[in-house]
């Protein structure tokens, strides 16, 4: 049914449910697994407390690490990616592309983060938002 799954996640709370998701799904339909994490993108140097790409390196190998043991405690093949400096136009279906997915899951979008608008994306592959 799917044949490559595409998990785009960042550092908001619901992103390892996602993962966890996708790997689940991975199994059942015996599928591979690519993982990237979207690193954002460092804001006004003025602000008082900009986050920095390494910040966001260090968490997304946090994550990338527990995705890991999970993906060999169910037998599935994944891949771990970053993204970096991504605007959110386009960013879902350029992924797509380059990692021949036929299914993006992502978590649920209720902030603005960098795949906040992924619903509004048109793209020639299913979106699966994890709630």
């Amino acid at each position: 049914m799917f044949r490559h799954l595409l998990v785009v996640v960042d550092d908001r709370p619901k992103a390892f449910r996602a993962v966890l998701m996708a790997l689940r799904l991975a199994r059942c339909l015996g599928s591979p697994v690519t993982l990237v994490y979207v690193v954002r993108r460092l804001r006004d140097a003025r602000a008082q407390s900009p986050p920095s790409s390494r910040e966001g390196v260090t968490r997304g190998d946090v994550l990338f690490a527990r995705a890991r043991r999970v993906a060999v405690r169910l037998d599935v093949d994944c891949a771990c990616r970053f993204a970096f400096g991504y605007e959110r136009d386009g960013m879902i279906a350029e992924l797509t592309t380059r990692y021949a997915s036929d299914l993006v899951i992502v978590p649920s979008v209720d902030d603005d983060g960098p795949i906040a608008h992924v619903r509004e994306r048109e793209t020639s592959t299913d979106v699966l938002v994890c709630p």
